[in-house]
């Protein structure tokens, strides 16, 4: 069975992850930092999905701080985490193996957060 406790401070950990990594975005990297980043892993239109990324992790980074529908808003950071792993950490050297396993790690807890709230919210 799923520890409340344990998922209360998961949740708060991934709420307070994905908001802060927001914030750093948005104040300390800028826009055109962000930007920048994505162009080097090639994505169309950089600026429109620098914005798309750093609202998200804001936005979301709060939803899931509030518990608010956790079973819909853990999917847009699990995506996230996803494109981090294999754009941004793909293990091309041992170096980037951790970071690589890092953000699946992190990905599969919006999954299993997102998992459990679909089944506690059917139950209900």
């Amino acid at each position: 069975m799923f520890n409340k406790n344990a998922g209360k401070i998961n949740r708060i950990l991934l709420g307070l992850l994905m908001l802060g990594a927001g914030l750093v975005k948005l104040f300390v990297f800028k826009s055109a930092g962000v930007t920048g980043m994505l162009s080097g892993f090639g994505f169309p239109a950089p600026t429109f999905f620098a914005w798309v990324l750093i609202l998200s992790e804001i936005v979301f980074g709060i939803a899931i701080l509030l518990k608010w529908r956790l079973q819909y808003t853990v999917w847009p950071p699990f995506v996230i985490m996803l494109v981090a792993a294999f754009a941004a950490s793909w293990p091309s050297d041992w170096d980037k193996l951790s970071q690589f396993l890092m953000h699946l790690v992190i990905a599969s807890n919006y999954f299993m957060l997102g998992v459990n709230h679909m089944k506690t919210s059917k139950s209900k």
